[in-house]
C-alpha cells in the first residue's frame, strides 16, 4: 500500500456550476510544471467541493518572508520560480490560465524551498483563439 501526504482544501460553497468546476479542475489537473502545485484529485458532490494537492513541507511564503530562513539567494530563486510557473500558464498552455490571486499565501515552498504557485480557485480560463481576448494582456 502506497502512503502519500496530501493537502486537502475544502471550498466553502460551489460558486459555479458542475460543468464549469469540472472543466477548471480538469484543465488545472493537466498542468505539469515544476513551479505549479500538483492537483492529485478532487471531490464534487452537490454543493461540496474538495481539492487534493501535493503537500508542501515548508508551507507558504507568507510564513517565511520575514524570517531569517530565506537568504537573498533563496529569495531570488523563489521569485524566479514563481515567475516561471506563472509564465507557463500564460505562455505555454493551450488556454490562458490567469491566476488572479497571486499573493504570498499562494506561493508554497517544498522541502528545499522551491516555490510552487497554488490556489487557482480564482483563475480565469481563456481560449487563445477567441478574438475578444486578443488584447487581454495589454495595459491600457
Amino acid at each position: 500500500m502506497y502512503k502519500r501526504v496530501v493537502t486537502v482544501k475544502r471550498l466553502k460553497e460551489a460558486n459555479e456550476g458542475e460543468e464549469e468546476f469540472l472543466t477548471e479542475v480538469s484543465t488545472i489537473g493537466k498542468l505539469n510544471h515544476m513551479n505549479l502545485i500538483k492537483l492529485w484529485g478532487y471531490c464534487a458532490e452537490g454543493k461540496h467541493r474538495m481539492l487534493v494537492y501535493e503537500f508542501m513541507d515548508n508551507g507558504s511564503l507568507a510564513q517565511h518572508i520575514r524570517s531569517n530562513t530565506l537568504d537573498w539567494r533563496k529569495r531570488i530563486d523563489i521569485a524566479l520560480g514563481t515567475a516561471k510557473g506563472l509564465a507557463y500558464t500564460y505562455e505555454e498552455c493551450l488556454e490562458w490560465i490567469l491566476h488572479c490571486d497571486v499573493k504570498l499565501q499562494n506561493i508554497l515552498l517544498d522541502s528545499n524551498y522551491q516555490p510552487k504557485v497554488s490556489d487557482f480557485g480564482l483563475s480565469n480560463l481563456r481560449n487563445r483563439k477567441d478574438s475578444k481576448f486578443s488584447s487581454f494582456s495589454k495595459i491600457q
